[in-house]
């Protein structure tokens, strides 16, 4: 895993990528699944020093080595990790394995996003969300609103 390494005195940014209702429409066929996996690789190829954890419920149901096969090698050999289960019945529950995962790691608070569907899995106030609309999956316009947060978070232009 590469999740700990410094450049610079900071933390690798961190993406936590949540799969229905992002890379593909909540509700699609199976062979819908992952249509916008193009659209997402796009973007992530503009920032190749941010880590991908996979954030999504298929990490119940599926290891990551049979997960980083659904992207192209050069992301998926950016996927270091899936976040552990939290304890069900709290609200915001997604956030709080986000964030039992970024102080496990020792990662810096302010260097991660979350590209999510489900709104009700975050504080209201989590500045750190990528919000898309389920119903369409990651679409142009949140595309560029997450290559502008990813470009504030990286340093970048």
């Amino acid at each position: 895993m590469t999740l700990p390494d410094v450049s610079g005195g900071r933390h690798r940014p961190v993406l936590f990528l949540d799969f229905d209702g992002v890379l593909h429409p909540s509700l699609c066929l199976e062979a819908e699944h992952f249509c916008r996996r193009p659209l997402f690789e796009e973007v992530m190829r503009r920032f190749p020093a941010v880590r991908i954890v996979i954030s999504s419920s298929w990490r119940h149901h599926f290891a990551i080595e049979r997960l980083r096969p659904s992207f192209s090698g050069d992301i998926a050999e950016r996927i270091d990790d899936t976040t552990s289960l939290w304890v069900p019945g709290g609200p915001a529950n997604r956030f709080e394995e986000i964030m039992a995962f970024v102080c496990s790691r020792g990662l810096d608070e302010a260097g991660w996003l979350a590209l999510d569907d489900s709104a009700f899995e975050f504080p209201r106030s989590c500045a750190n969300l990528v919000l898309c609309d389920g119903r369409f999956g990651l679409t142009e316009d949140v595309a560029m609103r997450l290559a502008g947060r990813l470009a504030l978070m990286s340093g970048e232009p």
